[in-house]
């Protein structure tokens, strides 16, 4: 019985009005106090494990030392006005003489528990896919708001949502003010953000413990085994048939749970395939770079035995998009494009002052079905998506605020109608810290194989900050516009627009502008692939123009 009062008075003093307004709601916290200012009284009598509380209006009620176990002879099975005030009614007439002192301080809240949970109770309370989104969120830094009263309330300003954790050790009884069913991922993301605070980090945890690295290790060998023959075999004694044996283990690859090397196996055929073609579009560098890059990738997949780097590694089949509360993005230009295998599309890139990075967003369609056609020119005028605010030419040459985001781990975004857009004032380039979006030695950037070793770099693109150009001149045997500027550091640097006959009338204006010639400390947004670089578009203060889109 002693233990008892003891816990209920701990119990009494946590129950101050923004305690029951989370578990209740206002109103019946509003309903109750009128009642007891009305004369309503209650008397206590105390039971081994509860109090029996008799109301003036004839309810009974009867409470324990938790909020979450109650009962009442009203119909309500939730916290009533009934339970509420035989609370508050105990509070302000009983706890005032007796609560002092030590006990006072014993009934402080402690939440200490947080800190104290282990990934697997996380892993068992949230699902995989919540835990992989926030994973995800993680990677971007917010600044928390914490406040200790009757409950540990951490908010996240970006996405305006407050989360209140209980002192008793339970995730299910914390409230989120998204009003969402169940575990949401406001709490896990507050719950990690808050540890974080506290120098616990538990993403690398949780990622092995829920990343599936199996594979086929035999489609791996062999795919090892055929990589090492053609580099053996060297491309003048290669036969034909290589090009359906990369096909077939690319199937293969795909069943063994091997996405990366599905789409590199393709890649590589489609290189061999010029090469048994003698197009012009074939590089050997190119090719050979591709080879060691995916051979030296199996031997590490071999040898690798970190979940994370294995997932990295083995790829994934379709990118999975999550939420980013705030992306602030400047425009950096548009590239049309038209692949081999009947694809064509533009796509827009994006610096990010919110984490110094550049984002893309592509429109694109496949055009092998007989009647589907694709125009540059109509994509480029079409509404923007994000509230159709503007059209996709004006949201290329703008700076805009998203708000709920979507965007993978390439940084692609998505149409979603969830983000929200606000057009911003452009700022000019020279004043943006552009991070290591800026090339600073530009000879490092080249070769399909920079970065990280195993990273894809289809969309790969940087900044170049050239004093002026020097030459532009067309070259018929390679059917390319090569376009010569002097870098920052005063060395050369040679551009390349591959000739495509939509944009014919481009590649004329260009080679015959005295106006690009006379252009000086611009910055050129450029992609390199292979060996060459391709620029994308022209950059100085505010203006912006996307060569082949915007000179047609």
């Amino acid at each position: 019985m002693a233990d008892f009062k003891s816990d209920f008075q701990r119990f009494i003093g946590l129950c101050n009005e923004e305690y029951l307004v989370t578990y209740a709601n206002k109103g019946i916290y509003n309903r109750a106090v009128k009642e007891i200012e009305k004369g309503v009284t209650v008397s206590y009598e105390f039971l081994p494990d509860h109090v029996r509380c008799a109301l003036s209006d004839g309810s009974v009620c009867l409470l324990y030392a938790d909020i979450g176990q109650f009962s009442c002879s009203c119909p309500s099975d939730k916290i009533c006005k009934h339970v509420v005030i035989a609370i508050v009614y105990y509070a302000k007439n009983h706890r005032q003489a007796e609560g002092t002192g030590a006990e006072a301080e014993a009934a402080k809240p402690d939440f200490g528990w947080l800190l104290q949970l282990g990934p697997s109770e996380l892993l068992g309370t949230f699902t995989a896919a919540q835990v992989e989104e926030v994973l995800f969120r993680l990677e971007y830094d917010e600044e928390l708001e914490v406040a200790e009263t009757s409950f540990l309330t951490v908010t996240l300003p970006l996405a305006q949502v407050a989360v209140s954790f209980d002192q008793e050790p339970d995730l299910a009884r914390s409230k989120c003010s998204c009003k969402a069913k169940g575990h949401c991922l406001h709490k896990l993301e507050c719950l990690l953000r808050y540890r974080r605070m506290h120098q616990i980090d538990d993403r690398e945890q949780l990622q092995a413990d829920m990343t599936d690295v199996s594979y086929d290790a035999e489609v791996a060998a062999e795919a090892k085994a055929l990589l090492a023959e053609v580099l053996g075999i060297g491309l003048a004694k290669l036969s034909e048939t290589v090009c359906t044996r990369i096909e077939l283990l690319a199937i293969a690859a795909h069943n063994g749970n091997m996405p990366a090397l599905e789409k590199d196996l393709r890649g590589i055929k489609g290189e061999l395939d010029l090469f048994f073609q003698r197009h012009v579009k074939f590089s050997q560098e190119v090719l050979l770079d591709r080879l060691a890059r995916v051979y030296l990738g199996l031997i590490a997949l071999e040898k690798s035995d970190r979940p994370e780097q294995k997932k990295q590694l083995l790829g994934s089949f379709k990118s999975k998009y999550h939420t980013v509360p705030h992306l602030n993005l400047y425009a950096l230009g548009a590239n049309p494009w038209e692949t081999r295998s009947g694809y064509k599309g533009i796509t827009y890139y994006f610096f990010s002052q919110t984490d110094k990075r550049i984002y893309t967003y592509t429109e694109a369609r496949p055009v092998y079905y007989e009647g589907t056609t694709f125009s540059f020119a109509s994509s480029y005028k079409s509404k923007a998506p994000w509230g159709e605010l503007m059209t996709m030419e004006e949201l290329a040459h703008s700076q805009v605020s998203l708000t709920s985001a979507k965007t993978n781990r390439e940084q692609r975004l998505s149409s979603s109608e969830e983000t929200k857009m606000m057009v911003l004032p452009r700022e000019n380039i020279e004043d943006l810290e552009l991070g290591e979006t800026l090339c600073r030695n530009w000879s490092e950037q080249i070769g399909e194989g920079s970065g990280l070793l195993f990273e894809q770099a289809a969309d790969r693109v940087f900044l170049l900050r050239a004093k002026s150009f020097q030459q532009v001149f067309y070259v018929e045997a390679s059917q390319q516009l090569v376009i010569t500027v002097e870098a920052e550091a005063g060395d050369s640097v040679s551009l390349r627009l591959p000739y495509h006959a939509e944009f014919d009338r481009t590649l004329r204006y260009l080679e015959n502008s005295k106006s690009l010639l006379a252009l000086r400390d611009v910055y050129l947004l450029v992609q390199p692939m292979g060996d060459m670089l391709y620029p994308i578009s022209v950059l100085q203060g505010k203006s912006l123009t996307s060569l082949k889109l915007d000179l047609r």
